[in-house]
């Protein structure tokens, strides 16, 4: 009876698991098809939300979660080094020979433990700075293509100089028709506007 009870749990089990990994399975490809239909694309950014520009950034790798997890990782690695090497300072083992202190070694643990520590972290972070800042250059890049809107294969426009207009000057115009103290026009009587009132 209990072997019976054990495969209808097992059996029951596993095809739960089936079922569930096949539904999951289905779900996965319909958010990423509604991925990048709605969230992936740069044209549909300016439409999101505040939540869904967040998620273009995250899924577009516009910046890196992993440098956060390295300086916290850093950090507390540099803090495990000098505390181990502080309760090394009060260990001492009984041997053989006699008591072994090992204060000696927790204080090389707690002066070159952070350096190589730092060492370690500053090789990955340098390869992440970099990745970092070639991104931060490409957005740059981006902006730029995308205000002047270019295409590859379109010819450039030729500037055409326009001309200067000349004034055109009635042929019955004369220097007469003007005040020469103020410059304005004359009435038909000859007479200024300004000057004569």
């Amino acid at each position: 009876m209990y072997n019976t009870y054990s495969t209808y749990a097992t059996t029951g089990t596993s095809s739960y698991l089936t079922v569930v990994g096949i539904i999951s399975l289905l779900v996965a490809i319909a958010a990423t098809v509604l991925a990048f239909i709605f969230i992936v694309p740069e044209k549909k950014k300016e439409k999101l939300n505040a939540f869904g520009k967040f998620l273009h950034k995250t899924v577009n790798f516009k910046y890196l979660i992993i440098e956060k997890i390295l300086q916290a990782l850093y950090i507390f690695s540099t803090a495990y080094v000098i505390l181990y090497g502080f309760f090394m300072l009060f260990y001492v083992q009984k041997g053989f020979y006699g008591n072994h202190w090992y204060g000696g070694y927790g204080i090389l643990v707690i002066i070159l433990g952070p350096i190589a520590v730092r060492l370690g972290y500053e090789a990955l972070m340098m390869g992440i700075l970099l990745v970092k800042n070639v991104i931060s250059i490409n957005n740059r890049l981006s902006d730029k293509d995308e205000s002047k809107n270019e295409d590859l294969f379109d010819m450039p426009e030729i500037p055409v100089k326009k001309p200067k207009e000349t004034p055109v000057v009635e042929e019955n115009a004369t220097t007469d028709n003007f005040c020469t103290k103020c410059g304005a026009k004359l009435d038909e009587n000859g007479k200024c506007p300004n000057c004569d009132k």
